[in-house]
């Protein structure tokens, strides 16, 4: 398990009268929705990826500390991680995938979402130069990260689009992180492989045929993340959750304002160089809604078209089973 988190920073020395008007600011600002009642938080992240963006601001441009709380944010080895952690005790807040909260709901855990509006379908399928349509897989490979993913059923299902089928057709192998599937496609083991920012933006530019993205191939919006913490935990302290939030929709508002200090912020958190944080912010910032709601009815069908065909379901979800909403209800009352 790596860590990705420090306290975030601010200058300690500040004019006398910008001082009292940040206090001034800060105690009108907990009048009105309420002081948290802890000024500490533990987040989780399930890997490091430019779709967290607004989370990253929210340490490093120090938007949840002028929100009154200190989050340390801890970056895990993918979903099943992340999650054990959350049901664990470990972290109080997790903000993974909509498919890791419906795999702790099918588990008991007593958990709900609480905060989304990450719509990010950012994946791509590079394939070598050779392969230049989806008929020319068949009978090749393509790389996911793991069986029981959603590289595997974005992958299964877009293969079916196109009148393939997976594991007969065209074999699905495991490969881990979208790095090791771009080295395992730059090797000649794969035909293809499904790919996140940055490498599918690397792997065209040595050559690599983009076969098709998840934005065209499956929809324009994808409900990515999702916040997610313990009914317990959410009942004890709506304050901090709130807090929290306000932070990270100041982080959002925040990276769409200050483009250069933002895609400062993904280079360093994620070793991107300059061209590369530039395109990932370009690419990410207009698919974040910071009012934390699902996307809409169209593109939630097609998720749960794909979950139901990968056995996670029998049947699409009420959000209600999904979602502690409170928050999103009352987003006029904490977000200012």
């Amino acid at each position: 398990m790596r860590r990705v988190f420090e306290i975030s920073r601010r200058g300690f020395v500040r004019g006398g009268l910008a001082a009292a008007a940040a206090l001034g600011a800060s105690r009108s600002v907990f009048a009105a929705v309420g002081k948290p009642e802890k000024t500490s938080l533990k987040l989780g992240l399930p890997v490091d990826a430019a779709s967290f963006t607004p989370a990253y601001v929210g340490i490093d441009a120090g938007q949840w500390k002028d929100a009154g709380l200190d989050v340390q944010m801890t970056a895990f080895r993918g979903d099943a991680e992340v999650s054990q952690a959350l049901a664990g005790g470990s972290i109080d807040v997790s903000l993974q995938s909509l498919d890791g909260l419906i795999s702790l709901l099918n588990a008991n855990q007593p958990v709900k979402g609480f905060y989304a509006g990450f719509y990010q379908a950012d994946f791509a399928w590079c394939s070598q130069p050779k392969i230049t349509s989806w008929k020319d897989m068949k009978g090749s490979s393509i790389g996911i990260s793991s069986f029981g993913s959603m590289t595997e059923a974005l992958s299964t299902y877009v293969l079916r689009q196109h009148g393939l089928t997976a594991m007969k057709d065209v074999n699905l192998v495991q490969v881990g992180p979208t790095s090791a599937a771009f080295q395992a496609l730059k090797s000649g083991r794969l035909g293809a492989a499904i790919l996140s920012p940055p490498f599918k933006w690397t792997a065209q530019d040595q050559g690599f045929h983009l076969l098709g993205t998840m934005a065209k191939e499956v929809s324009p919006q994808w409900p990515k993340h999702i916040f997610i913490s313990t009914t317990k935990y959410l009942d004890t302290y709506p304050k901090t959750v709130e807090a929290l939030l306000r932070g990270f929709v100041n982080s959002i508002r925040y990276a769409r304002s200050h483009k250069t200090e933002t895609a400062a912020i993904l280079g360093k958190r994620l070793k991107y160089d300059a061209a590369n944080a530039a395109r990932a912010y370009d690419e990410m910032m207009p698919s974040y809604n910071e009012r934390g709601t699902l996307p809409e009815k169209k593109y939630m069908d097609i998720f749960w078209k794909l979950e139901v065909a990968n056995g996670q379901v029998k049947e699409p979800w009420p959000n209600s089973k999904l979602l502690d909403d409170r928050f999103i209800k009352s987003f006029a009352e904490w977000s200012s």
